[in-house]
């Protein structure tokens, strides 16, 4: 933690320091702005994670809250209330976001995916295209580290790979032999990870299979690895941790002003000035803070005169199957951990196929860990017969997971409930969300299309889901852009319409969300923001 002089005023206050908040304090800091960078949460270094323990090592056998405790601090996950079907959002406070522990899967949106209003009707067009992000997307491709293949896909772009991934595993090479018997492509994946190779503060991976609980080796892109140091080097950035931001200050002429934050160590709170302030705290907390920054002038919460912050949350419905290969079942155990998902099943049909709903899919393969006996809760028996099939079982794992398009739809939404609140008196988030028909009928088009896979390859499919479940960490959309102010609450830079030097710039500024996951895109937003914003600078507009 890095103390704040009483009476600083910083070019740019930002608040997240995930991969859209890391690469905003990089790109601003290494153009000559004094940034400041509130994390709600602490500093968690590598040596403190969890990934390499085993399960008998933990009481309850390293369930989420043992492995991950530490990334989701004042019982976080308590202080959010829900409304309508089941769905999960991830509120991590840690520094680094997101990025600490995430698959780092990066795939690229594709032309049509920022046209589906002009393909189906049903949402707007992105007030860009992809050939306006393509070179954004190589840019932040070249900076994280990607691994691929360059495949061809309209529907999947290939992105700037210093090299192939990690070779696809037994299950995942069944899966590709059955994928070409039912039309269904299976490529290597996309990530952002480091193989056979090295990067400053970096290791290459050594495929412990961890990836999602945290690398403790930096094979793994995050922003606290790449983009922090980065940005420290420059020395124009301020990094205070702990600091939960409680609402951004304005004045009377609407403008933001700075922001005040409590110290979760201290519980004191203090308020720092700045000339511009970006908001980057994911699609739920980032209209938390905004709805609850309400003021005289803005009594709806900034950047609302739209009264669409909040709004068009979406995100992925999942499909997620455990099945057994039978070949394999019974084979002494090997070492198959690799680096968690070693292949991906792209979109291979329109997004307007004729097939009672719009949007698409895709599919990642072998990302859960082997370190737990998923079957073992759904096979009947107990004893020494029971232990014998768990054990039989467990190296002929084949696990698949989907991911759907969801609809952006204006009642599925974030609010904040002012009679509820967290241990630090701030309202907390309230999620209202549904799924629509177009969404049900696409998501169980999905499963059993995907289903097809584990009957070609003869596998026992022995755990499925059999309704809609998300958003697998992906949500986005509740502070859309566009073009006009009474239609969207941001413009194509991330811009507040009402407040000129206000910026959101996370998942929350998608207009439409495809079944790729959204990381790539988030920080190549990210970066167009922070150079229209150094721009605006230079010409006194900001």
């Amino acid at each position: 933690m890095e103390v704040v002089r009483q009476g600083s005023t910083f070019d740019v206050c930002v608040i997240g320091s995930g991969p859209a908040g890391g690469f905003m304090a990089k790109e601003l800091t290494e153009a000559g702005a004094k940034v400041l960078l509130l994390e709600a949460g602490a500093e968690v270094p590598p040596d403190q994670f969890a990934a390499h323990r085993w399960p008998y090592e933990f009481p309850l056998r390293g369930t989420h809250a043992e492995r991950q405790g530490k990334f989701y601090p004042d019982a976080i996950a308590k202080h959010i209330a829900f409304k309508g079907d089941a769905v999960s959002v991830d509120r991590i406070r840690v520094l680094g976001g997101r990025s600490t522990h995430w698959n780092a899967v990066c795939l690229r949106f594709a032309e049509d995916d920022f046209r589906e209003g002009s393909i189906h009707g049903l949402e707007p067009d992105w007030p860009l295209t992809y050939q306006e992000i393509a070179p954004l997307y190589s840019y932040v491709e070249r900076i994280i580290g990607l691994v691929g293949t360059r495949e061809h896909l309209a529907a999947l772009p290939d992105g700037e790979f210093y090299g192939p991934p990690p070779k696809m595993r037994c299950a995942e090479t069944l899966t590709r032999k059955a994928g070409r018997a039912l039309g269904i492509p299976v490529i290597p994946v996309r990530k952002a990870m480091l193989h056979r190779r090295s990067a400053p503060g970096r290791l290459p991976c050594h495929f412990c299979g961890h990836c999602m609980q945290g690398c403790e080796v930096g094979a793994i892109f995050t922003s606290t690895n790449t983009l922090l140091p980065l940005a420290r080097a420059t020395g124009n950035l301020t990094l205070r941790t702990n600091a939960l931001v409680r609402r951004i200050e304005t004045n009377t002429e609407g403008r933001a002003t700075g922001v005040t934050f409590v110290d979760r160590t201290t519980r004191e709170d203090h308020t720092v000035s700045a000339r511009i302030v970006v908001v980057s705290c994911g699609a739920v907390e980032s209209p938390r803070l905004l709805l609850n920054s309400a003021a005289t002038r803005f009594p709806n919460g900034l950047a609302n005169s739209s009264d669409l912050v909040g709004r068009y949350l979406t995100g992925h419905a999942i499909a997620q199957f455990h099945g057994y290969v039978k070949p394999l079942m019974g084979h002494p155990p090997r070492n198959e951990d690799g680096a968690t998902d070693h292949a991906i099943i792209p979109r291979f049909r329109a997004i307007k196929a004729g097939r009672g709903y719009v949007g698409g899919f895709g599919a990642q393969l072998q990302y859960a860990s082997r370190d737990y006996p998923h079957h073992a809760r759904h096979l009947p028996g107990y004893g020494a017969a029971f232990k014998k099939r768990v054990r039989e079982l467990q190296p002929a794992l084949m696990q698949m997971g989907g991911y759907a398009k969801v609809l952006a739809r204006r009642e599925n939404r974030v609010t904040v409930d002012p009679a509820q609140q967290d241990q630090h008196s701030i309202p907390i988030p309230r999620v209202d969300f549904t799924w629509c028909d177009n969404d049900r009928a696409l998501w169980t088009d999905m499963r059993a299309t995907l289903e097809e896979i584990y009957h070609v390859t003869g596998t026992e499919l022995l755990i499925r889901d059999e309704q809609p479940t998300g958003f697998a960490s992906h949500e986005t959309g509740t502070c859309r852009m566009g073009t006009d102010p009474k239609a969207s609450v941001l413009n194509p830079f991330c811009q507040s319409h009402d407040i000129p030097n206000l910026f959101v710039v996370d998942g929350s500024a998608f207009v439409t969300f495809p079944e790729k996951n959204p990381t790539l895109t988030i920080m190549a937003l990210a970066v167009r923001a922070a150079r229209y914003i150094t721009e605006a600078r230079r010409t006194g507009d900001l």
